[in-house]
């Protein structure tokens, strides 16, 4: 019935017991009367008290006694001849008292536990059942002996099932009369209650097809009625009046009727007494009056005839009998599998009254359907019995409250009875539980009472019609709990009474139970195990009642169910605390523990257990997340029941703790649940964390094994004893916890993040308190190993178990997401802690080995060389680690998560670059290569090879260098230099513009320009760099040989890039000299179409004219500069010049507008510093600026300048806009309140003051350009009316990015201008005194060219005021038109 392999795994295993009696004469092995020499007798264990007690002997002793059989040759059960009954025995002990039977500590296997029971395989098996595992074979446990019973085709077996030892006292019986036929029906077999001059059972055994019948008196003295032929067949007989082909169903025992009862395949039952009147071994049988089956032979009553009787109200499916009060009777109750009752009252010696036979089928099948909607849609055809039992009677007031089922009947002629019905369809199979009472003259409309029905929604497997034993229902005192057991399955049923509430008095009133307690227990799918036999223990103590007899041998606080199970053994399914089922809070099935159950003895291989199979307990996909979740938050910190503080093997401990992480993923899977992506990811950092918590175990020994002996402590000791208390589960000294290190692997691995981080922090505080370099530099080294080994570990862990968590298409790069964060928490591998001091330790390793790589000796350098080649790995665990961190505050949706993802992101491209670059201080070249390929820092890589083959070189340098020497640097240069030319290949440009980046910024132009490896990018690289067009213009005339493109970026550089004016004329002239010899090339031209040849001329056009504006406007500039800045300037101290310029030149503005004289310095501070100005600056400094007397005849009219500006440099509005604002500045130059007060001036006096105002030069420098004809701009003359209202709302483009404070600055000095114009204009005649001014100036321009045509002479001026200005104006119209 059970594997040959024995239990060496049993949780309390004890010895038996080895005290011996004297020696007696060895029986003869057969029958015959041959005389043989006496040999040293057997010494058998007789069966006490004491038997399932534990010995007084230490746990550590294992030996036992042989209990093996005797001589008894082991076979298959079969059919074989009957040979001469042997016996198992075993060595025997003196008995004990009654009461010290059966103590704890029994040395049974924990297979599964809940909150509600606990399932145990018990130690004692016989070793033939052990070795027997796949016969046919059923039996039966009885609490009241202590016994067990097994039965084959041709032996039984008995063993008491719940002693200690794992070989118990067994006995096995080969049957005399043995089954024909393998496919007979097994024997049938019960034990006899002891009689009073035996402390042990009897043994009946009947042949179902045959009618024998076997009875041993006592198991104790079977071996001697073994060898005694006369009393052997006083004790066996056969059952009289059996129809052919009738076999014998069930036995069971008649309790105080001191019989049995059997049940045929007819219909028909019989009562079978082993004993006789006087109390001696007899078998006699006597058929029960029933209309269940004929009752007389012949041809109406054969087999035939019984069958088709029997046909409607369908096969028994069970008898029981219950105890009466009265001396020598009991009750037998009988069911059909179709409904049918019948009940009788049986005497001692077979004496029987036929008490009730109702058929009960419409009324249990209408409280069925009534009750339960899912009984009530199916067939009614299908309607079954399995089976039934007596609901204890004698229970106290307090118990019977606490179940569902009605009142006991206070008198025996009503029996209270549960069935185990089913109903059933091709996909469903329903099981309920229902209460009926059965009564003597009950009408046939109302033949039963039906009390509470119960369905099972736990279990609706189908049962097997193979199975070597039907279902079978237990209801143990105190009726609060049921058993139901099946071929696979035993289910464990709660019909406890709810607290009080009007929901459960609803259901109360509907015969219905409130969602209550179940589970079940499920055995492995494997064809050798099967549930064969079952029994129950119930407690006897004060309160649940006591029935009649003997004390039984197991004594149980809480109901029990007992399980033979073939291929496993005798397991014990024990209720934990039967009470608290009818509490406020009774027990519950949780997904977390049906998990639990899975994940703590799923692990265990061989489990007779299984946990997968879910029958109608299924949880929603939530709910088995979120227990999952909290089951792996305690495997990580040991806080289950499962888990102990102390581990002598840390490791092994570990390990453990990952297997059952393991297993809640592949039970997961195995109940096909869909967690969601979250409590994927969050299982799978769970399960990192404990497997780096092993990594880091494992370091800690290997450090511990190469530090000195004085100095034990190492890195991972000092971070456990420096994280602060708040961070940590502090250990209990009271409780033993001692050692804070392994306490801390045990409870709080699920705070790895903050381990991890600490290490830097040990060193930085050891560095503070002088630690003496050696024991740095270890702490330094093994603080780089965990850095290196926990988080590189943890990405290659989480890399390789994608699958296991359901995450096989999530994709990563480098151990991390490579995207798909959004709604996921940040991975603890990237906590900002980790890429703190993970970034920390990096600077100091680096810096350390840098210090002490060359100069230590011995040891310490050693380690100062394992630091150094750890570099590379934590230089990339730190970049991984931050490209997480980034990734993952990115996908938030906190916006302050964002900004630090931002920073992180912008830390993880600046440290890519520096972090890889920083390898190269300590040579570690190759690595430094292959982490910027890996995190694409093509700048890091380029830098990277620049400075090893520069290191290279500077080897090649050194003086006194062996050719062997020599040679090999120079093959290793050449193979760099090979390399760099092959990732110009691979990378293209992303390569080669970080090399010439360095190699400009490190080498200078020379290096850059005489690079000869590479021709294609370097021209691409210096052509996309707006900055070195300096430097590109050069590359593509010596390097490309290309001019035209010279040209273009000398002109794009002049015009767009140039800031000073100076390098910016020169620029623009090298650009147009080159442009005009490129255009004059006849190569160039003959290559182009003439239409191409139209287009090319037209462009280059419009770019000589581009440059001749730009030219014009710096020309404007170098007048303003060369004439009147350059001679003050010359004059000032050093460092003076600004103020002194500032003081010279300045407008008077009001205080209250010093924004204007802001303005005006910062040009004026811009000229002085060589810039070449913008158009609109230019213009503002020209239009605001005073030039002294002196020098103003020096440059043309600064209105006139600022005018040509604006049509040089601007275009559309913003030149329009530009012009306004220069005429409103010039019409506010002068005081026109007095030039409209001409009272007691004359003529000339007014025409003499006009002449003297900038205006009237104004006028006169536009007029004059205008009639000579040197420059082809048509400029406006704008009226003080068309001038106003310019930049009062809106300024020009420079102020557009500025402060709103200094833009509203700006504009009120703007509307300060406007209203003083308006002023003018409203209060004194500006717009008449302008065209006044315009008209004298225009005549006085004509007057001067005739006078300079009659004269043919040097021009004079028409008015002493302003000849010397209208003079200078032709001298600025004839040279001042772009021809510098």
């Amino acid at each position: 019935m059970f594997s040959a392999t024995l239990n060496n795994g049993a949780e309390n295993v004890s010895p038996a017991p080895m005290t011996t009696r004297g020696r007696r004469r060895q029986r003869p092995l057969s029958s015959d009367n041959s005389v043989q020499q006496p040999k040293a007798k057997r010494q058998r264990l007789p069966l006490n008290d004491q038997t399932f007690a534990n010995p007084s002997v230490p746990s550590e002793t294992y030996e036992v006694k042989s209990t093996k059989t005797s001589m008894v040759e082991l076979k298959q059960d079969g059919i074989e001849e009957a040979p001469v009954p042997k016996q198992e025995l075993s060595f025997r002990s003196k008995k004990a008292r009654p009461s010290d039977r059966f103590s704890k500590g029994d040395g049974s296997t924990l297979l599964s536990t809940n909150i509600a029971f606990d399932v145990r395989k018990l130690p004692a098996l016989p070793d033939r059942l052990k070795l027997d595992a796949t016969s046919r074979q059923h039996g039966s446990a009885d609490s009241s002996t202590g016994y067990a019973l097994s039965l084959s085709h041709t032996h039984a077996l008995v063993w008491p099932y719940a002693a200690h030892t794992q070989s118990p006292e067994s006995f096995t019986f080969t049957l005399p009369y043995p089954s024909k036929h393998s496919t007979d029906p097994l024997p049938l077999g019960a034990l006899v209650p002891s009689s009073a001059a035996s402390t042990e059972p009897g043994l009946v055994i009947v042949m179902p097809t045959s009618g024998k019948v076997t009875y041993w008196e006592s198991i104790a003295s079977a071996t001697t009625l073994d060898f005694m032929q006369q009393q052997r067949n006083g004790i066996e007989g056969s059952v009289t009046g059996m129809f052919s082909g009738e076999t014998v169903t069930q036995i069971i025992h008649a309790e105080s009727a001191a019989g049995f009862i059997l049940a045929f395949s007819s219909g028909r039952m019989a009562y079978l007494s082993v004993r006789d009147t006087h109390g001696r071994p007899k078998i006699s049988t006597q058929f029960l009056r029933t209309s269940l089956g004929p009752a007389s032979s012949g041809f109406f009553g054969s087999i035939r005839h019984a069958l088709s009787h029997a046909a409607n109200q369908g096969d028994i499916a069970a008898v029981r009998s219950e105890r009466s009060s009265k001396q020598g009777e009991c009750t037998v109750v009988a069911v059909t599998s179709k409904g049918r009752l019948h009940s009788w009252r049986v005497h001692r010696g077979g004496h029987h009254d036929l008490l009730t036979e109702v058929d009960a089928r419409n009324a249990i099948l209408g409280a069925l359907q009534q009750s339960d909607r899912i009984n009530a849609n199916l067939p009614s055809e299908s309607f079954n019995i399995l089976d039934f039992c007596f609901v204890p009677r004698g229970l106290d007031k307090r118990h019977s409250e606490m179940n569902q089922l009605l009142p006991s009947p206070e008198l025996e002629d009503r029996q209270h009875l549960l069935l185990l019905t089913s109903l059933s369809n091709k996909q469903t199979w329903r099981y309920t539980l229902v209460e009926v009472v059965l009564s003597i003259g009950m009408s046939s409309e109302n033949p039963v009472d039906i009390g509470m029905v119960r369905p099972i929604s736990a279990y609706s497997t189908k049962p097997d019609a193979h199975a070597l034993a039907k279902p079978r229902l237990y209801l143990p005192r105190p009726n609060i709990i049921a058993f139901l057991v099946f071929d696979h399955a035993a289910v464990v049923a709660s019909i406890a009474r709810t607290p009080d509430s009007p929901d459960s008095q609803i259901l109360e009133d509907n015969h219905l139970l409130p969602a209550s307690f179940e589970d079940v227990v499920d055995l492995r799918a494997d064809p050798t195990l099967e549930i064969v036999g079952s029994g129950i223990e119930e407690p006897n103590s004060q309160g649940f009642g006591a029935g009649e007899g003997k004390t039984p041998r197991i004594r149980t606080k809480n109901p029990a169910l007992i399980l033979l199970v073939r291929g496993a053994g005798t397991l014990r399914v024990a209720i934990t605390d039967v009470e608290r089922f009818a509490s406020e809070k009774p027990p519950e099935v949780t997904a977390k523990t049906k998990l639990e159950q899975a994940v703590f003895f799923g692990v265990k291989e061989d489990n007779p257990l299984v946990f997968d199979v879910q029958h109608g307990l299924r949880f929603s996909d939530a709910e088995y997340g979120a227990a999952a979740l909290e089951l792996s938050q305690e495997i990580l910190t040991s806080t289950g029941k499962q888990f102990s503080s102390l581990a002598a093997r840390v490791d092994t401990n570990i390990k453990e703790r990952i297997q059952y992480l393991e297993k809640i993923m592949s039970q997961m899977k195995s109940l096909r649940v869909n967690l969601d992506r979250v409590t994927k990811w969050r299982l799978l950092w769970n399960a990192e964390k404990l497997h780096v918590a092993n990594v880091i175990w494992r370091k800690h020994e290997d450090f511990t094994h190469i530090r000195p002996l004085a100095s034990k402590k190492s890195i991972v000791a000092e971070i456990v004893e420096f994280i602060r208390s708040e961070e940590k589960s502090e250990p209990n000294p009271a409780k033993g916890e001692v050692d804070e290190l392994r306490h801390w692997f045990i409870r709080d691995v699920d705070r790895m993040e903050i381990f991890i981080a600490w290490a830097y922090e040990v060193i930085k505080h050891n560095s503070r308190a002088n630690l003496d370099q050696a024991s740095l530099t270890r702490l330094i080294f093994e603080a780089a190993e965990i850095y290196n080994s926990a988080i590189r570990d943890a990405f290659t862990f989480r890399t390789k178990n994608l699958d296991l968590y359901g995450l096989s298409n999530e994709r990563l790069e480098h151990g991390i997401l490579a995207n798909g964060y959004t709604g996921l928490p940040a991975p603890w591998t990237c906590h900002p802690f980790i890429a703190n001091n993970v970034k920390r330790q990096v600077e100091l390793s680096t810096e350390w080995v840098k210090q002490h790589w060359a100069a230590e000796t011995g040891e310490k350098n050693e380690l100062i060389k394992r630091t150094r080649e750890l570099l590379p790995q934590m230089t990339e665990v730190y970049l991984t680690v931050v490209q997480e961190l980034s990734r993952s505050c990115l996908a938030s949706e906190d916006p302050k998560m964002v900004e630090d993802g931002e920073k992180y992101e912008k830390i993880y491209k600046q440290d890519r670059h520096d972090k890889v670059v920083l390898l190269a201080q300590t040579e570690n070249w190759e690595a430094g290569i292959t982490i910027a390929e890996n995190h694409e820092s093509l700048p890091a890589l380029a830098e990277i090879l620049t400075r090893e083959i520069d290191g290279i070189r500077h080897q090649l340098e050194t003086p006194g260098l062996s050719p062997e020497k020599v040679e090999r640097l120079e093959s290793k240069m050449t193979a760099k230099e090979e390399q760099v030319r092959e990732y110009f290949g691979t990378y293209g440009k992303d390569f080669a513009f970080p090399f010439y980046e360095y190699l400009f910024t490190t080498y200078g132009v020379d290096a850059l320009l005489e690079y000869e490896g590479d021709k294609k990018y370097k021209t691409m690289y210096l052509r996309t760099k707006p900055e070195l067009a300096k430097v590109s213009w050069i590359n593509d005339i010596i390097g490309e040989e290309d001019i035209e493109h010279a040209a273009e970026t000398l002109v794009d550089l002049g015009l767009a890039r140039e800031q000073q004016v100076w390098n910016k004329k020169i620029e623009l002239s090298l650009g147009k000299l080159a442009r005009m010899a490129e255009s004059s090339r006849p190569s160039s031209k003959a290559s182009m179409s003439i239409q191409d040849a139209s287009v090319n001329e037209t462009n280059e056009d419009a770019q000589v004219d581009a440059i001749d504006r730009e030219l014009a406007i710096i020309g404007v500039q170098d007048d303003l500069y060369n004439t009147q800045i350059r001679p003050v300037i010359s004059v000032a101290l050093e460092g003076e010049e600004l103020s002194l310029v500032q003081e010279t030149f300045a407008l008077k503005i009001p205080k209250k507008y010093k924004i204007l004289s802001q303005i005006f310095d910062d040009a004026l501070r811009r000229l002085l510093n060589h810039e070449a100005l913008d158009p609109l600056t230019l213009i503002d400094l020209l239009t605001l600026i005073t030039l002294p007397p002196e020098t103003k005849e020096h440059m043309p009219d600064q209105f006139f300048s600022a005018l040509r500006v604006a049509y040089n440099g601007l275009k559309g509005a913003e030149r329009v806009q530009a012009e306004r604002l220069i005429w409103r500045r010039c019409f506010l130059r002068e005081d026109w309140t007095q030039l409209n007060n001409t009272t007691l001036k004359n003529d000339n006096d007014i025409v003499e003051i006009l002449g003297q105002t900038d205006l009237f030069q104004f006028y006169c420098t536009l007029y004059a350009n205008q009639q000579s004809g040197g420059d082809k701009n048509e400029y406006r003359r704008l009226s003080p009316s068309e001038a106003a209202g310019v930049y009062t709302e809106h300024l020009d483009r420079r102020f557009e990015n500025m402060e709103k404070s200094y833009r509203e600055k700006v504009l009120e000095a703007m509307r300060w201008e406007d209203t003083n114009l308006l002023k003018h204009i409203e209060k004194h005649r500006l717009e008449q005194w302008a065209k006044e001014t315009r008209k004298y100036a225009e005549e006085a321009v004509d007057q001067q060219y005739d006078e300079t045509t009659a004269a043919g002479a040097a021009l004079s001026s028409p008015r002493s005021g302003s000849a010397r200005k209208q003079s200078k104006a032709f001298e600025g119209m004839n040279g001042q038109n772009g021809t510098h």
